[in-house]
């Protein structure tokens, strides 16, 4: 094995260890050494894409496909960044090479990493790398409903719900800011069309509407096929408890309002409102 060859096993097992810093590293090395060589072009673009480093993604992107036009994840990659650089004609050029898409046939869920965690929420696309978040993430997110986010094209796992399974797709960063604030507060014994009724009142009010109830959040992973498989708890598994839930509104007003019509609605309270 040349040396070359050697400098890139070795890059591949940093990035395979999430040592970003000595595979970008090696990897330069490797250009250095041989200039026309695709691969090390391709693993930069890839890991600068997963860092939303947009700039040096799309240098390496084009780099690489200077030297291979028929890498069809590297193009992908270079549509990706040129939407999140606003360079609208490069990216709308670069999905044309995959033919027509209907992106907004179903939802998607999304993969956010935070505190150490990730969290699962759902998404709806909008075009190969834009989607609109329609779940209510956690705080420490940083990300809002109805934010619009860019993601990546593999597919990480898959979201059980409702015995559907739905891809889910990494999270690469945010794009821009919806008008929504995030509020959470406590039901007091609600029954399920309790719940509903919530639920309904906050759609016919153009909120965001999510239980955060802690079976809510669990997440179990089944390793299938290399590809994990995500269960979420069913909310409605124990009835009659107080629940955890969040509203996404413009206003506080707007919670209050549509809190108050609930409890005249089914004679139950709620408590700890609070904005996030």
């Amino acid at each position: 094995m040349s040396d070359h060859t050697l400098l890139l096993a070795k890059a591949r097992e940093y990035d395979a260890q999430g040592d970003v810093y000595n595979a970008v590293k090696l990897y330069k090395r490797c250009i250095k050494l041989l200039p026309e060589w695709v691969e090390p072009y391709v693993y930069l673009a890839e890991i600068y894409k997963k860092r939303a480093e947009w700039k040096p993604a799309l240098y390496y992107a084009k780099k690489a496909l200077s030297l291979d036009a028929s890498l069809a994840d590297t193009w992908w990659t270079l549509g990706i960044t040129a939407v999140a650089l606003g360079k609208a004609r490069l990216a709308n050029s670069v999905w044309s090479k995959f033919g027509p898409s209907n992106p907004r046939a179903a939802l998607i869920s999304l993969q956010l990493t935070h505190s150490g965690i990730f969290e699962m929420i759902w998404a709806k696309p909008l075009d190969p790398a834009r989607a609109q978040i329609t779940s209510i993430p956690h705080p420490d997110s940083d990300r809002h409903f109805l934010d619009t986010v860019i993601f990546d094209r593999q597919v990480i796992g898959y979201n059980v719900a409702n015995r559907r399974r739905y891809p889910v797709h990494a999270e690469l960063g945010l794009l821009q800011r919806s008008a929504y604030f995030t509020f959470s507060c406590w039901l007091e014994t609600p029954a399920q069309k309790d719940v509903k009724t919530l639920e309904r009142l906050c759609i016919e009010a153009n909120l965001g509407f999510e239980v955060w109830s802690k079976a809510a959040k669990v997440q179990k992973q089944v390793y299938r096929d290399e590809l994990q498989e995500f269960y979420s708890g069913d909310i409605f598994q124990k009835t009659e408890e107080d629940l955890l839930i969040a509203i996404a509104a413009k206003q506080e007003a707007h919670v209050e309002q549509v809190l108050r019509a609930w409890t005249i609605i089914t004679l139950k309270q709620y408590y700890a409102l609070e904005r996030h």
